[in-house]
């Protein structure tokens, strides 16, 4: 799914974190050194280019973007209608920056099943889902990230639990009690790219 490989930004002259054997690609300016390790497909675009390729998400779909706009976030997930909501959330154009492991924590703080079809949500579950969706996000990058570089913290955390181990309420803990009311968290594969997908069957019927 060309999902591996990692961007690193230094300073000029800062030495890098991973060797550079693994570097495939680098972009300096005066000020940043920008460094792909193990990225296996870069490429290159002008502001029009960008523009013109579908696959890129719109500026306005940046959940922790300045322009994000929530009623409009709201109206790209009706339109997407009879999807479950777990493969609506992965959908970039509706929600950017949305990925897996937040796809199934979301919709566990929302109370709410991802096998649910859009359709059948309120505006007020959707706009709470939108709302958790910019809380978790921004819970996961450094305080100083603002609209400059965003630098995540390392594994993600929807918890704010200080232990490690208590990352993630549902995501990858398959077969493990729920943190909130003991019930086993199940999983199963979703939508027409197979990602996995976690709940609790009690707290999320």
């Amino acid at each position: 799914m060309l999902m591996s490989g990692s961007w690193h930004i230094y300073r000029p002259g800062e030495r890098w974190q991973q060797p550079a054997a693994d570097m495939r690609i680098v972009i300096e300016t005066s000020d940043f050194v920008a460094v792909g390790f193990n990225v296996p497909l870069a490429e290159m675009h002008t502001e029009q280019s960008m523009a013109r390729d579908r696959r890129i998400p719109p500026v306005a779909s940046d959940v922790l973007g300045r322009g994000f706009d929530e009623d409009s976030a709201i109206e790209r997930l009706l339109s997407l209608g009879d999807m479950e909501l777990g493969e609506a959330l992965l959908r970039q154009k509706a929600l950017a920056g949305v990925g897996n492991v937040f796809k199934s924590e979301i919709c566990f703080a929302a109370r709410l099943n991802p096998f649910r079809r859009v359709v059948s949500l309120t505006r007020g579950q959707l706009s709470e889902i939108v709302s958790i969706a910019r809380r978790q996000l921004a819970d996961n990058v450094l305080e100083d990230s603002d609209d400059r570089i965003v630098t995540y913290r390392g594994g993600r955390r929807t918890t704010r639990r200080s232990d490690p181990g208590e990352g993630h309420w549902v995501y990858g803990r398959t077969g493990q009690t729920c943190r909130r009311c003991g019930e086993l968290i199940c999983s199963r594969l979703q939508g027409a790219d197979a990602r996995a997908t976690y709940w609790c069957p009690q707290c999320q019927r």
